[in-house]
């Protein structure tokens, strides 16, 4: 309980900590615990954490100049979930993809664990978008751009459809 009890209180510490930094150094950003790029006009996200950011964000300015309306969004703290970040700016896109480095047996549709969580924070929302998952990167394999435009034509799938028939991809993997 007193385990508990410290996660809600790191909430306001992340905030007040954030808030410091970006008085000092004059960055970080409006939101301490989600960093958007180029989202405001987006139809579809990818979504992600870690070392994904600068290849998703080359990514989404190669497609931009292609004319295709996509984002990113880096998750910047996994633990305490920003379930209420998440909620308020995922349910604005069409469809959502989360890049997951890692995988978690056994785990509902046999996706990663960031893609359960974020299935987990919309499952109340009443305009929930299509979530899909992308295990990509595993044992220290580079996400590539090649790799992230396959990700994101079959997100824009998701979102023209409404639906994702088959959720969960291995990206980059020896079969």
């Amino acid at each position: 309980m007193q385990n508990d009890q410290a996660m809600r209180r790191a909430r306001g510490v992340i905030q007040e900590v954030h808030a410091d930094f970006k008085r000092i150094f004059g960055r970080g950003g409006d939101n301490p615990f989600i960093e958007e790029y180029m989202t405001d006009d987006a139809d579809i996200v990818l979504l992600g954490q870690g070392t994904l950011a600068m290849p998703m964000r080359v990514l989404v300015r190669r497609l931009r100049a292609e004319g295709k309306k996509v984002g990113f969004v880096r998750l910047k703290w996994f633990r305490p979930f920003p379930s209420e970040e998440i909620m308020n700016t995922l349910t604005r896109f069409k469809a959502v993809g989360v890049i997951d480095r890692d995988y978690s047996y056994g785990s509902p549709n046999y996706g990663g664990v960031l893609y359960n969580e974020i299935r987990s924070a919309l499952y109340s929302c009443e305009n929930r978008p299509p979530v899909l998952n992308f295990i990509a990167g595993l044992g220290g394999r580079e996400v590539t751009i090649d790799d992230g435009v396959d990700m994101s034509n079959l997100v824009f799938e998701a979102g023209e459809s409404g639906k994702q028939d088959h959720p969960v991809r291995w990206i980059g993997v020896r079969e």
